[in-house]
């Protein structure tokens, strides 16, 4: 039988993201408004390729915006792993079995190289904003560093699962 959770949390991001988010589903709005008629017009005119690379760029803004908007990280510690999401995608799936250290640390965005989920050499990264945070150091050296309100909840929860699941 498998147990609650001993570990979720979700953080917002900043609301200048939301603000982008919005702005570019807009201008996606705009731009197909004024595009659409024209390439559907001058159908026979325009190729594959260009209708093809309008089709993809339109998909791909419309998912920009739409992760804008919802600009939500969601770390959750099972009885098996450590889940990262950068809402809807997860970024961060880590086997407890792997965990070999959890350290408390504080981070900047700077050393990060921004905010989000980033790579930084044998590190990665999810946070929204400098502060407190949860290493996770690797078996094989790699880490994922996760930025949390609850530090020292989320490093109980790792060293606790990580334990129950050696035993």
């Amino acid at each position: 039988m498998r147990s609650a959770e001993p570990f979720r949390e979700t953080l917002i991001g900043p609301r200048w993201l939301a603000v982008v988010g919005a702005m570019t589903l807009g201008f996606l709005v705009v731009v197909t408004a004024i595009s659409a008629p024209v390439v559907i017009g001058q159908a026979g005119e325009v190729g594959a390729w260009t209708i093809a690379l309008l089709v993809a760029g339109f998909f791909l803004t419309l998912a920009a915006g739409l992760l804008g908007l919802t600009r939500r990280i969601t770390i959750a510690v099972s009885d098996t792993h450590i889940d990262a999401r950068l809402t809807p995608f997860r970024v961060i799936h880590l086997p407890l079995a792997k965990v070999d250290r959890v350290e408390v640390i504080e981070i900047t965005v700077a050393q990060a190289g921004g905010v989000g989920w980033r790579l930084a050499g044998s590190e990665q990264f999810l946070l929204w904003s400098a502060g407190a945070a949860v290493r996770v150091t690797a078996a094989d050296g790699r880490s994922r560093v996760l930025r949390t309100e609850h530090p020292e909840e989320l490093s109980t929860a790792i060293a606790s699962a990580s334990r129950a699941m050696r035993e």
